[in-house]
């Protein structure tokens, strides 16, 4: 079956029934894969994500016409390891608790296999390091071949991190954060183009908050379809959210905008005269583990389109590391980096006040 350019995200429904329309509406539009864990939607160990889908995909003939996933991480969440939480599928850092989990998605999902599973939230060489221990997650992923087909990670890393990884020779997917205010990673694209591996592109709205700009939602989607090889992965919640991707699928072509002048209009939207952060990824890496040009995308469209919604979106992901602007210490190598020579380091501390307050 191949894999259909836009994607199933499972992490937004409100409900059981809500899951399981918006599912079938999914699959009847043609999106043909589902990506989920155990910690989605996660109020109890029979109403979660992972049984909602098991509920939706088992019906009728939906299963057949639908390839699914499932996840769990070697770390917490965030840059650390943490300790093991099964019902959650973090901290899974041996053979025997990636079996544990593997098997009670299996069950959550009511499936005998997956067609893709993925080593999730890993972010940086220690945990992918721990991960590939002996006798850890991926020796326990090795001995449950049997049950799945296609091997994935997914990651916030920075980009020469996230193609250290994939230079192991293990994933043929690759899911990363990459929207049209955060292009800080398409040097991965490149890499991946090169080695047959293919790119799913998560947080396709950034995190919603572009949903609150009906231009911006239109352009953010386009912008990732006029992609090569990235799969756009959407967290419907409701079927109209079903209905818009499939029409914004649909006029692709008419629509008749290029890569180019959809970043051109776009950056017309954030009009401004004073110099600011393109999300170029240049200046990286932070030796603070800040993804600079991820984080300032939210600071200027609160700042420049007047976006509430922006500076919500900041304040409530503010577990990912990568947008940790507080932990900047001013050390002035962004600055240094920065092929359009900006002052990175006033920018930052304007942004912290703006986005902190």
């Amino acid at each position: 079956m191949e894999m259909s350019k836009i994607m199933i995200g499972a992490m937004r429904f409100k409900d059981r029934e809500s899951a399981r329309q918006t599912i079938h509406a999914a699959i009847d539009a043609g999106f043909n894969y589902i990506d989920t864990s155990p910690c989605y939607c996660y109020t109890s160990a029979t109403d979660n994500s992972e049984t909602w889908v098991g509920d939706a995909v088992n019906e009728g003939d939906y299963r057949s016409r639908v390839m699914m996933s499932a996840k769990c991480s070697p770390g917490n969440g965030g840059m650390g390891l943490g300790d093991f939480e099964p019902d959650t599928g973090f901290g899974v850092r041996s053979a025997e608790q990636l079996e544990q989990v593997f098997n009670q998605s299996l069950k959550r999902q009511n499936l005998d296999k997956f067609d893709y599973y993925h080593m999730w939230t890993t972010h940086t060489m220690e945990q992918f390091n721990e991960a590939s221990k002996a006798g850890g997650w991926l020796d326990g992923v090795r001995k449950m071949s049997d049950k799945w087909d296609h091997l994935g990670i997914t990651t916030h890393a920075d980009t020469n991190t996230i193609i250290a990884f994939l230079a192991s020779g293990l994933f043929e997917t690759v899911t990363i954060p990459l929207n049209v205010v955060n292009r800080t990673r398409l040097g991965v694209l490149e890499y991946c183009s090169r080695n047959n591996i293919r790119v799913i592109a998560m947080n396709p709205l950034a995190g919603g908050f572009l949903a609150s700009h009906d231009r911006l939602k239109e352009l953010a989607l386009r912008y990732l379809m006029s992609l090569h090889n990235v799969h756009l992965l959407i967290g419907f919640s409701a079927v109209e959210d079903v209905a818009y991707a499939k029409w914004i699928q649909d006029t692709m072509s008419e629509c008749g905008m290029s890569t180019a002048e959809i970043l051109a209009e776009v950056d017309s939207i954030v009009n401004s005269d004073e110099p600011r952060c393109t999300g170029c990824g240049y200046c990286a890496p932070c030796p603070q583990g800040i993804n600079v040009g991820a984080s300032l995308s939210y600071y200027n469209l609160y700042k420049y389109v007047k976006m509430e919604s922006a500076k919500t979106s900041f304040q409530e992901k503010q577990w990912e590391d990568g947008l940790r602007l507080d932990k900047c210490v001013k050390c002035g190598l962004c600055s240094s980096r920065c092929p359009n020579a900006l002052p990175l380091d006033k920018i930052i501390q304007d942004a912290k006040k703006v986005l902190y307050a």
